[in-house]
């Protein structure tokens, strides 16, 4: 992640639930691709090369989709653990600040 992207998302207001709705369309969208993958490896083989080469490549593309959707679901969720540490750290900053202490 970029220093712009990074100082872009500190000033914009956390949005727990778009974040949390993100991660898990990120999830999501990884399991939809690995239900595919399983899928296809599971069809019988062997019949006609041709087909065979052709599921390869699907296969090929699907893992490769699968894993860019879990780099990113990784990305989401570290960003979100960030913003809550930094929330968390900023409210309770406030709350000694104020003599509050909770």
């Amino acid at each position: 992640m970029t220093r712009r992207r990074v100082a872009l998302e500190e000033e914009r207001p956390f949005d727990l639930a778009g974040e949390v709705n993100g991660l898990r369309w990120f999830i999501a969208r990884a399991s939809a691709l690995g239900r595919a993958l399983e899928g296809s490896i599971e069809q019988p083989w062997g019949a006609d090369a041709d087909e065979d080469r052709r599921r390869l490549e699907d296969l090929s593309h699907l893992g490769g989709a699968m894993g860019e959707a879990l780099r990113a679901a990784t990305e989401a969720s570290d960003r979100l653990a960030a913003r809550l540490t930094k929330l968390v750290s900023d409210r309770l900053a406030a709350a000694l600040a104020n003599g509050t202490g909770s």
